[in-house]
Formats: C-alpha cells, sequence, structure tokens
C-alpha cells in the first residue's frame, strides 16, 4: 500500500515528447499546509525522467541548512524515475547508493538474459494489478504557456487481486484542471505503475483503458481509499519550456552504478559496518558486542522495517554495544554476531484518522499531520543466540499512541529493549 499511494501522490499522467525535448517544473500542494513537493520532469522522444525534492518553508529550510549533511542523511531519498516505452520499461535509480532497479512491464514475459545480472533471484508472477483509467472533456478552453488548454477531469484507478503478491484497498485518483499535449496520442506510454518492494514476487500487470489527457498545468488532485477521500492537493506548473537534452539522462547509468532486485534494495541505506568478527572496537580500545537486527516478521506490511530497525540499533548502541542491520539470511549464517534481535508484528490497528494524517505525512513531511488520529500495535521481540535460532529472552508488548504504525510499534519496543538488551550483556 505504501509504494502504490507514494507513486499515486506524486505523479500524473504524462505523455512523451515527439517533436522537441520539454523540461517542466511543478508544485503540489496538500490542502491546508504550507509544504509541498517540487517535481522536475525532463522529456526525450517517448522517454520521461522525473525528479522529486521537498519544497519546505522558509524556517523549516534554514533549519535544515544548519544541521547540513546530518540533514541529508535524515531525509528519505526520492528515487529518480525514468520511463523507458520503447523499452517497454522502468528505471529508478539511487544517486546516494549509486544502485539502480530496472521494473519491466510484463515480468512474466522477461527473457532470462535481461535477468543474469539479478544473479540466482527466483521471480514468481503471483495475482494481478488492474489499472483503469478515463477522461471527460468539458469543453472549455485557453492558452496557456503557449499552448492550447483543455479543462479535463481525468480518473484513474489500481485494484490488486487477493492473490497479489501485495494486496491493497482500491485506490482512485481524479485530476481535475488545466491540460496540454506535449506529444502525439500515439506516442504515450503507460504510466503510474506502482514497482514491486519485493524482488522476488511480481503480480501481472493488466491495462483496461490507457486515457491520454496530456499534462496537468493546473488543478487539483484527489485521492480515494477503498471509496473514501484522502487526500485534497494543488497543482501548479512552475514552468514549461522547450530545451535540448543529453540521452544519458534518459538510459541506464553504467559503473559504478550496480543493479539490485528491488525498490526496497535501492532505497536501503547503505552503512559501513565491519561484521567480519563479533566483536568491534571502539575508541579507547574497548571491545563491544555486536547484534544483529533481523528483518521483522509477521504483520510488516505496514510500517517502515528499515526505521525502525535502524531504531533498535540506535538502542543498543546506547546499551554500549553495536547494532548492525542485516541485509539478508546470510549475514546470520556463520554465528558473525554475538546476539540477534528478532521482531515479529502480531497486529496493528489504525483509527480513520491515523489514515488520513499518514497520506498527508508522507507528501509534507509534517510530523503533525502524520500523527493525527490513534494506532494500536501488539509485537513481541526476541533475543537469539549467535546462530539467530536459539532464544535468549522473549517479550511481548503492546501500546498505542497517536500516530501511526511506526510510532505505535516503536513505543512498543520501548516496553521491552532495556531488559533484553540486559541479558545480551
Amino acid at each position: 500500500m505504501k509504494r502504490i499511494l507514494s507513486l499515486l501522490l506524486t505523479l500524473a499522467i504524462l505523455s512523451p515528447a515527439t517533436f522537441a525535448d520539454w523540461k517542466l517544473s511543478q508544485k503540489t500542494t496538500p490542502g491546508g499546509s504550507n509544504m509541498g513537493m517540487i517535481t522536475t520532469i525532463y522529456l526525450k522522444g517517448v522517454r520521461q525522467r522525473t525528479e522529486m525534492k521537498m519544497d519546505m518553508d522558509p524556517e523549516t529550510a534554514a533549519a535544515m541548512s544548519q544541521m547540513g549533511s546530518m540533514a541529508s542523511q535524515m531525509m528519505p531519498e526520492m528515487p529518480i524515475s525514468i520511463q523507458q516505452c520503447d523499452l517497454k520499461q522502468d528505471l529508478y535509480l539511487s544517486d546516494r547508493n549509486k544502485q539502480f532497479f530496472i521494473d519491466y512491464y510484463d515480468w512474466s514475459s522477461v527473457p532470462p538474459e535481461k535477468l543474469a545480472r539479478r544473479g540466482n533471484q527466483k521471480i514468481t508472477i503471483k495475482g494481478t494489478v488492474t489499472i483503469d483509467s478515463w477522461v471527460v472533456d468539458s469543453g472549455k478552453r485557453q492558452k496557456m504557456f503557449g499552448l492550447d488548454a483543455k479543462w479535463l477531469k481525468w480518473t484513474q484507478t489500481i485494484e490488486t487481486s487477493p492473490d497479489a503478491c501485495q494486496t491493497s484497498e482500491p485506490v482512485k485518483m481524479e485530476f481535475e484542471g488545466w491540460f496540454v499535449q506535449l506529444s502525439v496520442e500515439s506516442q504515450s506510454c503507460p504510466t503510474n505503475r506502482p514497482p514491486p518492494t519485493g524482488g522476488g514476487c511480481m503480480p501481472k500487470m493488466i491495462f483496461k483503458r490507457i486515457a491520454n489527457p496530456g499534462f496537468m498545468l493546473t488543478g487539483t488532485r484527489k485521492t480515494y481509499l477503498n471509496g473514501k477521500l484522502t487526500d485534497t492537493s494543488k497543482v501548479e506548473t512552475l514552468d514549461l519550456s522547450s530545451a535540448t537534452l543529453a540521452q544519458s539522462l534518459f538510459d541506464v547509468p553504467t559503473n559504478p552504478w550496480i543493479e539490485v532486485e528491488s525498490m526496497a534494495a535501492l532505497m536501503k541505506k547503505q552503512i559501513n559496518i565491519d561484521t567480519s568478527a563479533k566483536t568491534v572496537f571502539s575508541d579507547g580500545g574497548k571491545s563491544q558486542k555486536t547484534i544483529a537486527i533481523d528483518y521483522f516478521s509477521g504483520k510488516a506490511n505496514k510500517v517502515d522495517q528499515d526505521a525502525l530497525r535502524s531504531y533498535i540499533s540506535s538502542k543498543v548502541s546506547s546499551a554500549g554495544m553495536s547494532g548492525y542491520l542485516v541485509s539478508s539470511a546470510a549475514d546470520i549464517a556463520g554465528g558473525k554476531f554475538a546476539n540477534v534481535i528478532g521482531v515479529e508484528i502480531k497486529k496493528t490497528k489504525e483509527s480513520g484518522a491515523a489514515k488520513i494524517g499518514g497520506l498527508f505525512g508522507k507528501i509534507t513531511g509534517s510530523t503533525d499531520a502524520a500523527k493525527a488520529g490513534t494506532t494500536s500495535a501488539e509485537i513481541v521481540v526476541t533475543l537469539y543466540g549467535s546462530d539467530g535460532k536459539t532464544v535468549v529472552a522473549s517479550m511481548p508488548a503492546t501500546a498505542e499512541v497517536k500516530g501511526q504504525p511506526d510510532d505505535a510499534v516503536r513505543a512498543a519496543i520501548d516496553q521491552v529493549i532495556g531488559s533484553l538488551l540486559a541479558k545480551a550483556k
């Protein structure tokens, strides 16, 4: 659900330019907020490159500037997306990690040689994601940026089948405003395709209708989740100009960039920690235990695992030990670590206000918006031995807080982590 909403809340359909290269800059602002998203779009032929960044108010921007490089590390990276319609694939780039992920339009027909760089990863096609879109023309016309603009209402829906790799509630997006055409309709590509989070399981994409309204210069965007309105935002174009763009902006990058198997792997922060031994050394030569933080189990699809695992790692550091976020089961094999911490998510439950607040928070970065409503979490935190299997201690915890599932899980972790770490010393 997070990945579908995050893409739908930031990207609108856009047809690539046929007769010229284009560069566009657009601002999207959620209702009731003075913070938003700046999206810069580059168009060349049938390819499209999209870059995004937060648009902060002066006070917040000044505070972030004072924090320097620390602030850039704290902020989540927004991947660059490149739509390669001619190759029937979308490309996602992490400039921070110098990694890229290729999401094919039809995973069921990808030749084996195209997957060679993904190692021995097994691709499973499970379930479907059905996308439908249509346009209603009001008949109103005017000139904008020297182009003929039409007042249209474009609607897109996304539904996953019950057996899909990652199911979600039905999502509907409505864009209503002034649209212009920057291409001929025969050159348009299917867009707003949610990339798979997991590398091994992919749904089959089904497009019922692919409407081509062009590009919305200004207007409103509404998001519905399971039939309920959850977000209304203002969209405005800041700049639209023709420019000659380098082809390299739209191609798969070369060395030292490497390909990864999923969006989750792409966005994972690179942390340089030596795990070749159970013990590391801090300043002064005092030895420290290294504790591995495993991936969560159970109903973990509603939480940000990397953020919560980093939180546990900070608790481990506060207790005088070193925490390491494992990247695969192979990291634990061989007993490299003194102990392993695992978290099972038994249950998380959000109030209606919490769901809506979470949507606003993801786009604006507003902590107040993200903490609207209450959420409860029920978890079990387990401390294992060096083999990652032998249970040293296990403690359940339940918490209800004002905020999102991550906040509730974090509060539950706080209840038991101290007692568990005491057993690791």
